[in-house]
């Protein structure tokens, strides 16, 4: 069984800002880990505690005015998505 105590959320940026994206969450403590899934295409996915969806969303949000961002469905277990 997989656990569902975390939510995926896959985002595709340029390659190049993957680090800056990484740094940012880093200095938001505990709002979500950031996994490159694929550096050079520029695929990451951040694993979220549902807790801290709505302020993630909000960082997202924030952060498309500095980097283009792709967004895809946030996963939130197996076979269910959100969004």
């Amino acid at each position: 069984m997989i656990p569902t105590d975390s939510v995926q959320w896959k985002l595709l940026v340029d390659k190049h800002d993957i680090s800056y994206l990484v740094s940012i969450f880093e200095a938001y403590d505990h709002l979500a880990v950031v996994r490159t899934l694929d550096q050079s295409r520029g695929l990451v996915e951040l694993m979220v505690a549902p807790d801290f969806l709505d302020d993630t969303r909000r960082l997202v949000q924030a952060l498309k005015q500095e980097i283009p961002i792709q967004e895809f469905p946030v996963e939130t277990g197996p076979g269910r998505d959100e969004d």
